[in-house]
């Protein structure tokens, strides 16, 4: 036991999808395949979802057939 001023702030834990996210920030690219071993799809898509939507992000997650994908988010470009 030790004195202290204050309360800690709330604890932010890393999640494991933290860095599949940064990557592809930092890559650049507009659409990328992700693949996340030991994770069901479904699951991992949602949580991927989650992660982005708690760090404010314009990333669209989807899963087709298996697959995840990451997209950025188009803009108010009328073309798409």
């Amino acid at each position: 036991m030790r004195p202290t001023e204050e309360k800690r702030k709330k604890y932010q834990r890393k999640s494991i999808y933290d860095p599949i996210i940064d990557e592809f920030i930092e890559k650049g690219k507009e659409l990328v395949e992700v693949t996340i071993e030991g994770r069901r799809v479904n699951s991992a898509a949602i949580t991927l979802r989650k992660r982005i939507e708690a760090r404010g992000l314009d990333i669209i997650v989807s899963s087709v057939g298996g697959v995840i994908y990451l997209e950025k988010k188009k803009g108010d470009d009328p073309k798409g």
